[in-house]
C-alpha cells in the first residue's frame, strides 16, 4: 500500500508522514526486525535531519554512537538496497510487481520482496545446476528457471515444491507462458540449429516441436491462445504464430519493414504490443515504429551502450552505457524525448522496470537497488545532485587521531577536520585531481596522476575553516608516469613513498624525487602501506569471489646498488578491516552491525553506509566510511558502553 503513495507531489502533512514512516521502516527494516531497541540506537541516529520521524522522536534517541561528521540531510534516493557477495545472473519481476526473482551467481534461486528486498524463499533441486534465466507464470504462482545444461525446472511459490523438470537438448533462449500458465513455449538454439518447443508445465512433457532453419529469433511472447515470435529477415521483422495446443507448423502473420541494417549482437529490444524495435546503430540508439513506419528516436552518440529495454507499456526506454550511466527516454507525441541521465549504480549495471511501471530494479556484481518511478514523469525519482557523476570520498586520520583529511577521488578540495568536534579547521584548494592523501599532525600530502603537493598545517589557535591554495604549499614533486590512467594511490606514513595501482600493476614512487622505484604485477586495485612504511598491501576482489583478498609485499632496498625490490610475503582474506587500518577490536559484520571489542551490538549501518567496506578507516573508537548514495564522507564516534 505504501508504494502507491511514495513520491507523489501533493502537499499533505498526513501523506508526508506516511512517506517518511515508509522510508524509516524500509530503510532500517533489518535492524528493527532483529533488535527493537535499535530504533533508538541506530535508526533515529542515522535518519536524515529533515525526517519527520526524526523530529518527532529524535529527543528519545539513546545512541551508542555519535555522528561526528556527514549526518544525512535527506533520505537516500533508492528505496532499498541489498548487498551482494556474488553478482546475480538474472533478475526478473513477477507480473504483479510484488516479487523479484533472482539467480545468485549461477546456482541459487531466490524470491525477494519488492518493497524491502527481503529474501522470502530459496528454491532448491537435488543437484546444483548453473542457472541463467528466470520467468514467472502469468498468475505469479510458478517460477521457472533454465540451466546451462538445458534443464528447465518449475516451482510452486506457495509451497516451495518442485512442480516439474524438463530436459532440453539445446541452449534455451527466451521463454513464454501461455495465458493460463499451463503451457510453456521455449526457443532453443545450438550451433545454428533453432527450434520452438512447447511443454505441458505440470507433467513436464513435450507437446510439440517446430524447427526454424535459418531464422534468427529476436524474442517470443504470448498472444491470446498462441505463441508468437519475431525473426529478422532481409531488412524486415517477421512475426510468426503457433498454437500452444496445436501441432501445426508456425505460420507468418506479419512482415514489418525496417530500413536499417542490424543484427542480434546490436542489443535489440522488441516491444510486440506496440511493434517497436530498439537497437544500436552506428553508435546511436534507434527506436523504430514498425507498425507506422517511422522513427521514434535517433539519439546522439551515448558511448558504449548495452542493455536496451522498454517498460511494459512502452512509455519508458532505458539504455545503459559503460561505465555507470543509465539513459532514460520518455514517450511523447513526437516520439521518445531524453528525460534523464542517472548514475544509478556502479559500472556494469542492468535495469528492469516493474510491470506496473512504479519501480525500477538495478543490479550489478555488488548490489541490488530499488528505485520508485515518479507517477508524473515515469522515471526514477533522482534529485539533480544524484544526476551528476558520483563522487568517491577519501578519508584519512592523523596518527594521533586528532585530525582527519577529507576529499573526493578526482576532486580538488581537501577539508581538514577536528575529529572530536567535527568542525572544519582548514580548506585547501589543491588545483589537482586527487587520487591519494595522507595527513600527519603537522602536514598534509596529496597526490594525483602526475604530482605530489604538501602543505603545513597551522598550529595553536587558528581561524576555523581557513582557506589556502597551491601558492601556500611547501613542496611540489612531479612523477614520471608511464601511463595516463587515473590510478588509486596511497602515501606511506613516513611520507617517503607513494603507491599507485592502475588495475594491472602496483608501482612505488619516491615522494622526494618523483622517480619510479619498483613495480610489480597485481590483481588488486586499492593500495595501502603498513604502519611502519616497510611494506605495502593491495586489496581487490573478483566478481564471482565471495570475499576480499589482500596481497602483501615487503619493500627492500639494496644498500650497495640502491635498487628497490618488492618481495611478496602472502595473501589474506580480511575478516574485520583492512590490515593497514587496525580497528582496535571493533568490527563491522557483513550484515551491517558495528560490534564493540566485547561483541556488543553498538550500531546498525544501512547498506549505503557500508557498501565501500574496503575504505572504512579506524582511529581508536572513531570510524570513517563512505556513503555510496551521497558524495559525502561520514565519521562516527563509538561511545563507551
Amino acid at each position: 500500500m505504501f508504494s502507491k503513495f511514495t513520491d507523489l507531489s501533493q502537499e499533505s502533512p498526513t501523506l508526508d508522514l506516511t512517506n517518511d514512516c515508509f522510508r524509516f521502516v524500509t530503510g532500517f527494516f533489518d535492524a528493527i526486525s532483529l533488535s527493537a531497541p535499535h530504533i533508538y540506537h541506530s535508526a533515529l541516529l542515522l535518519s536524515p535531519k529533515t525526517s519527520i520521524v526524526q523530529k518527532l522522536y529524535g529527543p528519545q534517541v539513546n545512541p551508542l554512537a555519535r555522528v561526528v561528521y556527514g549526518a544525512p540531510t535527506s533520505w537516500d534516493q533508492s528505496i532499498a538496497t541489498k548487498r551482494l557477495l556474488v553478482g546475480p545472473e538474472n533478475v526478473v519481476w513477477s507480473p504483479c510487481s510484488k516479487y523479484i526473482g533472482i539467480i545468485w551467481g549461477n546456482n541459487e534461486i531466490a524470491v525477494l520482496d519488492a518493497v524491502t528486498l527481503e529474501q522470502l524463499c530459496t528454491l532448491y533441486t537435488e543437484y546444483e545446476p548453473e542457472w541463467y534465466r528466470l520467468i514467472f507464470s502469468p498468475d505469479g504462482h510458478l517460477l521457472t528457471a533454465c540451466s546451462h545444461d538445458c534443464k528447465v525446472f518449475s516451482w510452486d511459490l506457495q509451497t516451495g515444491g518442485l512442480v516439474s523438470k524438463i530436459r532440453g537438448n539445446k541452449v534455451l533462449r527466451p521463454m513464454s507462458f501461455s495465458e493460463c500458465g499451463a503451457m510453456l513455449g521455449c526457443f532453443f538454439s545450438l550451433s545454428g540449429s533453432h527450434e520452438i518447443v512447447i511443454y505441458d508445465i505440470i507433467s513436464g512433457t513435450q507437446t510439440s516441436s517446430h524447427s526454424l532453419p535459418g531464422l534468427d529469433v529476436i524474442t517470443i511472447w504470448t498472444h491470446g491462445q498462441c505463441l508468437q515470435f519475431a525473426t529478422i529477415d532481409l531488412g524486415s521483422i517477421i512475426i510468426w504464430e503457433v498454437g500452444f495446443t496445436s501441432t501445426n507448423a508456425p505460420i507468418q502473420v506479419a512482415s514489418l519493414p525496417v530500413p536499417f541494417t542490424f543484427n542480434l549482437s546490436d542489443g535489440i529490444a522488441f516491444l510486440p504490443t506496440l511493434s517497436r524495435l530498439s537497437f544500436i546503430h552506428q553508435g546511436k540508439i534507434i527506436v523504430w515504429d514498425a507498425l507506422h513506419q517511422k522513427i521514434l528516436l535517433e539519439s546522439t552518440d551515448i558511448g558504449n551502450s548495452y542493455n536496451i529495454s522498454f517498460s511494459t507499456d512502452g512509455r519508458l526506454l532505458i539504455c545503459a552505457n559503460w561505465p555507470s550511466e543509465h539513459h532514460f527516454w520518455k514517450e511523447s507525441s513526437d516520439g521518445y524525448l531524453p528525460h534523464q541521465n542517472s548514475p544509478l549504480s556502479q559500472h556494469g549495471t542492468t535495469a528492469a522496470v516493474s510491470p506496473n511501471g512504479e519501480a525500477i530494479i538495478t543490479y550489478n556484481s555488488s548490489e541490488l537497488q530499488l528505485w520508485h518511478t515518479n507517477p508524473h514523469t515515469y522515471a526514477p525519482t533522482i534529485s539533480p545532485q544524484h544526476s551528476q557523476d558520483k563522487k568517491h570520498p577519501l578519508i584519512e586520520f592523523s596518527p594521533d587521531g586528532s585530525l582527519a583529511a577529507i576529499t573526493e577521488r578526482s576532486g580538488n578540495m581537501v577539508t581538514i577536520l577536528d575529529v572530536k568536534s567535527g568542525n572544519p579547521q582548514l580548506v585547501i584548494d589543491t588545483d589537482m585531481e586527487i587520487c591519494g592523501i595522507r595527513i600527519t599532525e603537522s602536514r598534509v600530502n596529496v597526490v594525483d596522476h602526475g604530482k605530489a603537493i604538501a602543505w603545513e598545517l597551522p598550529t595553536g589557535n587558528c581561524v576555523p575553516n581557513a582557506q589556502v591554495n597551491i601558492d601556500n604549499s611547501i613542496q611540489i614533486t612531479t612523477f614520471k608516469f608511464p601511463y595516463s590512467s587515473w590510478p588509486y594511490a596511497s602515501i606511506s606514513p613516513d611520507l617517503n613513498h607513494a603507491a599507485f595501482v592502475d588495475l594491472r600493476n602496483l608501482y612505488i614512487y619516491s615522494m622526494d624525487t618523483g622517480e619510479q622505484l619498483v613495480d610489480v604485477r597485481s590483481q588488486g586495485w586499492l593500495p595501502g602501506f603498513t604502519i611502519d612504511g616497510t611494506g605495502v598491501w593491495c586489496a581487490g576482489s573478483h566478481r564471482w569471489s565471495t570475499g576480499t583478498f589482500v596481497d602483501q609485499w615487503e619493500i627492500f632496498r639494496d644498500d650497495e646498488s640502491g635498487i628497490f625490490e618488492l618481495k611478496k610475503t602472502g595473501s589474506v582474506i580480511p575478516l574485520r578491516s583492512l590490515p593497514w587500518h587496525p580497528s582496535c577490536g571493533y568490527q563491522v559484520t557483513n550484515d551491517g552491525w558495528v560490534l564493540s571489542p566485547g561483541g556488543k551490538l553498538l550500531l546498525w549501518l544501512p547498506y549505503q553506509w557500508r557498501s565501500v567496506k574496503f575504505e572504512m578507516k579506524w582511529s581508536g573508537n572513531f570510524l570513517a566510511l563512505s556513503h555510496s548514495g551521497l558524495p559525502e564522507a561520514v565519521i562516527l564516534e563509538l561511545l563507551e558502553v
